[in-house]
């Protein structure tokens, strides 16, 4: 994971459109308008669509940071001592903002806060403690200081998987309680590596809670693996385990990843039988790959932060989109269009689109 004083220098040249379709604040085109999904039957598992008598409200949310506009961020990559503030949008209205930075214990790297179902969730370290937030307010705090790697939320529960941030050991908690820790071990992936698992390295299987962490071995040769179920840790036969980065739990079964030497990055997306991808070039060329084209789209540079950015919902494929440019902003691209552009001097770190059945909507006289 990088830290904030390093992380601009992490993200990757991507590719912008040039069609645009923005919402009424830059061309007099109401929210309703610009976000056609908001209120339609989105036909999804490559399709058959929902029962007639059904209602989807789709929403689509988005994170974003936001400096004073006298401030390069572009230029600025430790952040300074800037004050700013992490912006929520749903359907391209801000629905809330969060004062962050300098003074305040809600950080300005995209990545220490998180897009989950709708809410904003953020983490921060004091000189002896974890804090986590939700929407603004402290939502817990714990004894250490730790890095999230995994982040899960269900049924009014929050779990976290944090990476001691100055050395060895570990912890598993459950609302701010302590489930397992250790002194020592490594969690070897973190919360944006893995588009599959937009949990991070903490995650469910079959209705099991698990998560895979490495200790170093004798004179620190090798990794010798733990597979951890429902808070008791399993060794891995370290002859399978050899060169892993990562080792997941598919279906009851062990799925160790091992490091490529390609020096193309490659995320890919799927909704049901709908796929979407994305392959980043080493030379800056970023190749998108969507349901709703016949070809693939090729886009101009921009700053892109991790696979967060990127959300596939059906057979629509959104993309928050940073031009690299100094002058340009934000925007975010669906399907070859702009559909809105937040009205920020900064830069765009996750989408998310949720579906919600069934929904009584004005007007329906039910």
């Amino acid at each position: 994971m990088k830290n904030s004083k390093v992380f601009l220098t992490t993200v990757v040249l991507l590719a912008v459109a040039a069609s645009c379709m923005t919402d009424e604040e830059n061309t007099g085109k109401s929210h309703l308008m610009a976000f056609p999904d908001r209120y339609r039957e989105v036909r999804r598992n490559g399709g058959g669509g929902a029962p007639a008598h059904a209602r989807l409200d789709t929403s689509i949310f988005m994170t974003a940071v936001s400096f004073p506009e006298d401030y390069d961020w572009r230029r600025d990559t430790s952040l300074g001592n800037v004050r700013g503030s992490i912006e929520l949008y749903r359907n391209g209205e801000k629905i809330l903002s969060v004062p962050a930075g300098s003074g305040s214990r809600v950080s300005l790297d995209p990545d220490l806060h998180h897009l989950v179902d709708g809410h904003l969730y953020t983490e921060y370290c004091t000189d002896g403690k974890t804090v986590i937030g939700l929407d603004g307010e402290e939502l817990f705090s714990y004894p250490g200081r730790e890095l999230l790697c995994g982040l899960l939320v269900e049924d009014g529960d929050v779990y976290t998987l944090g990476q001691n941030r100055s050395g060895g050991g570990f912890s598993l908690r459950r609302n701010g309680g302590e489930i397992l820790s250790r002194k020592d071990g490594y969690i070897a992936v973190h919360m944006s590596d893995n588009p599959e698992y937009p949990t991070g390295a903490l995650y469910r299987d079959s209705g099991h809670l698990y998560f895979s962490y490495w200790e170093a071995g004798l004179s620190g040769n090798g990794r010798f693996w733990y597979i951890v179920e429902d808070g008791e840790g399993t060794p891995v036969d370290n002859l399978g385990a050899e060169g892993a980065y990562d080792i997941r739990i598919r279906n009851g079964t062990m799925h160790f990843s091992t490091m490529g030497s390609t020096t193309v990055r490659r995320w890919a997306y799927t909704d049901g039988t709908w796929r979407a991808s994305m392959n980043i070039y080493g030379d800056g060329q970023v190749i998108v790959m969507a349901p709703s084209g016949s070809s693939a789209y090729y886009l101009s540079p921009a700053l892109f932060f991790s696979f967060r950015n990127a959300c596939l919902c059906g057979r629509d494929f959104y993309i928050g989109i940073n031009p690299a440019e100094p002058g340009e902003t934000p925007f975010l691209w669906k399907d070859g269009d702009t559909v809105f552009r937040p009205d920020i001097n900064g830069f765009i770190t996750a989408v998310e689109v949720l579906i919600k059945k069934d929904l009584v909507l004005p007007g329906d006289g039910s």
